[in-house]
């Protein structure tokens, strides 16, 4: 389930985008390879290109960032309490 960014302190979503830094990048030719990387994620966060996948189910890790275009039909948003779905 989709998670969205705003539901989480700025310190889990810090921890997500450098794990995905971490994760996603290799050696890059730029001076400071993961600083550029987090502002890079922290854009694609913003604009809805990157989600928050929660995975209650997986003994690895239960959240981390994909790309919104790999989700299928069954991984939408959570809803907030209160929320009904359209």
């Amino acid at each position: 389930m989709v998670i969205p960014s705003d539901q989480l302190s700025a310190d889990a979503l810090e921890a997500l985008i450098e794990e995905y830094c971490l994760r996603e990048t290799g050696s890059m030719e730029v001076e400071d390879p993961l600083a550029t990387c987090r502002e890079q994620v922290a854009s694609a966060v913003a604009r809805g290109r990157l989600v928050v996948l929660y995975t209650p189910y997986n003994p690895n890790q239960v959240a981390a960032l994909v790309p919104a275009d790999q989700l299928d039909d069954n991984e939408g948003p959570v809803e907030q309490q209160g929320e009904s779905a359209p």
